[in-house]
């Protein structure tokens, strides 16, 4: 019994040092030392262009989507998921984001979802070229598969995610959040991970 009650204690001290903590920008101008970083929530320390990337990533798939195209093909929502997700993919700092343990877990599933997105616009379009052919051939789109729910699905978490952690890494972790989140402790986060590891 005290055991139970002593770790239960553990972990709200735990919870609220780390949902407490704050961030500071970091702007040394000597290049020997960690030059532009993010602090959160000691001793965690963010390397300021993974900042950059959640912060724009965030915009991205918070708001409709310019590209030449997605207008071609008509808006159509499932082929915006797809462009989208292959801006966050192409686009995420990987070789820093390795580098800090806590992130790895939401990263992985940002990953697996954009990976999703990708194989479901495949999907769409198999019938129109087996090795991938007409993914982006939206010249096509009127022949394209529908897009599916569990598609739509992945895109919100993958919304959702990024939100989370541009709330963490931006803003001291105050604001609106989705819970979906392993750096927040999220209580839909592992909702997320099932999704991710049975679609």
């Amino acid at each position: 019994m005290k055991t139970k009650i002593l770790f239960g204690s553990a972990i709200v001290v735990i919870i609220i040092a780390t949902l407490g903590g704050g961030f500071i920008y970091l702007n040394d101008e000597d290049e020997s030392t960690n030059k532009n970083l993010v602090v959160a929530f000691e001793p965690q320390i963010y390397h300021a262009e993974i900042g950059e990337w959640v912060s724009k990533m965030n915009v991205l798939l918070s708001k409709p989507m310019n590209d030449p195209k997605l207008i071609k093909a008509g808006n159509d929502e499932g082929f915006e998921y797809y462009l989208k997700s292959q801006v966050v993919n192409d686009e995420s700092p990987v070789h820093l984001i390795r580098a800090y343990e806590e992130l790895k877990e939401d990263y992985i599933n940002l990953f697996l979802l954009t990976s999703y997105i990708s194989n479901k616009q495949a999907a769409r379009t198999v019938h129109l070229g087996p090795n991938g052919e007409a993914i982006e051939s939206t010249d096509l789109v009127e022949q394209w598969a529908p897009t599916d729910e569990n598609t739509h699905k992945a895109f919100e978490y993958m919304k959702q995610i990024m939100n989370d952690l541009d709330v963490a890494i931006n803003h001291e972790g105050k604001g609106e959040v989705y819970g979906v989140t392993n750096i927040l402790n999220g209580d839909k986060a592992s909702e997320v991970k099932k999704f991710v590891t049975s679609s």
